[in-house]
């Protein structure tokens, strides 16, 4: 385990990331926040979010958000595994804990079209 912290957060992902901006709804409790995605995952995505919000470790949210070019819009429950002060913004890391089939294959989709594009590169390519 010691190991695994010496290692790029980008390092320690199991799936490759693809770079992708677009607007996410962050549900928090009843609380409702506006972020922008940076980078997307069938199993998460980082969002940038307003600097002075900052969330906890394990909080779990729901995130809404229609992914570029599918014209449909997706909701995903998930828990913040991390959340730290990048520039203007708060960098946030979502792992997805709840999707249907429908949107997981939607998701996938999305990243293996995304990674494969001359225009978008992979956020961890291997």
């Amino acid at each position: 385990m010691l190991l695994e912290r010496r290692h790029a957060e980008r390092d320690r992902r199991h799936d490759g990331r693809v770079r992708a901006v677009f607007a996410v709804r962050n549900l928090i409790g009843s609380c409702l926040q506006l972020g922008q995605a940076e980078d997307i995952a069938p199993s998460g995505i980082t969002l940038r979010r307003p600097r002075d919000v900052p969330v906890l470790p394990h909080t779990p949210l729901t995130l809404i958000f229609d992914l570029p070019g599918a014209g449909t819009r997706i909701s995903v429950g998930g828990l913040v595994i991390t959340d730290r002060p990048s520039g203007p913004f708060r960098r946030t890391g979502v792992r997805f804990t709840e999707m249907s089939s429908e949107n997981a294959a939607l998701l996938a989709d999305f990243c293996i079209h995304r990674g494969s594009s001359p225009r978008e590169t992979p956020m961890n390519p291997r």
